[in-house]
C-alpha cells in the first residue's frame, strides 16, 4: 500500500510538472512571439527614419536652390534699380538693406551676365530672369560712374 501511495504521489507530481512545463513553454513561445513582433516594429521605424531623412535631404537641396534663385532674383531688381538711376544709397534706403549689400549685389550680378553680347543673350536665354532678352544694358557705364 506504501508502494501505491508513493506511486501515486509520483505521478500526481509528474502531472504537475508537465503541467508547469507547459506552462513555461507556452509563456515562453509567447515571449518569442512578442519579442519578434518587437523587432519587427523597430525594424520598420529605422527605414522610415532613413527614408525621412532622403526626404529631408531633397527638399533641403531643393529649398536652398529656389532660395539660390530668389536671391539672385533680388539682385536682379536691386541692379535694375540702379541702371534706372538710382544711387546706391537710395536703392539700399528704399529696400531696407545696407548700400554694401546694393555693390555686393551690382558687382556679383553683373558678373553672371556679361563676357559679350552672345554670352549674355545665352546666360538670359538659360536663366530666363529678365525675360526681355536684353543684357542689363548700360550696366557697365554706371559702375565706372559709381566707381
Amino acid at each position: 500500500m506504501a508502494d501505491q501511495r508513493k506511486s501515486a504521489k509520483q505521478t500526481d507530481a509528474r502531472r504537475r510538472a508537465r503541467e508547469k512545463a507547459a506552462k513555461f513553454r507556452e509563456l515562453q513561445d509567447t515571449l518569442e512571439q512578442l519579442a519578434t513582433d518587437y523587432f519587427v516594429v523597430v525594424d520598420s521605424i529605422d527605414e522610415l527614419n532613413e527614408d525621412t531623412e532622403l526626404e529631408i535631404a531633397k527638399l533641403r537641396e531643393r529649398a536652398a536652390k529656389q532660395s539660390q534663385k530668389a536671391h539672385h532674383d533680388a539682385d536682379q531688381v536691386i541692379v535694375r534699380m540702379v541702371d534706372a538711376g538710382a544711387s546706391p544709397a537710395e536703392v539700399a534706403d528704399r529696400l531696407g538693406v545696407s548700400v554694401r549689400d546694393i555693390k555686393k549685389a551690382t558687382r556679383v550680378t553683373p558678373m553672371s551676365t556679361q563676357g559679350g553680347t552672345a554670352t549674355s543673350s545665352q546666360a538670359d536665354t538659360d536663366t530666363g530672369e529678365l525675360g526681355d532678352g536684353e543684357p542689363n544694358a548700360g550696366q557697365d557705364g554706371d559702375e565706372q560712374e559709381a566707381a
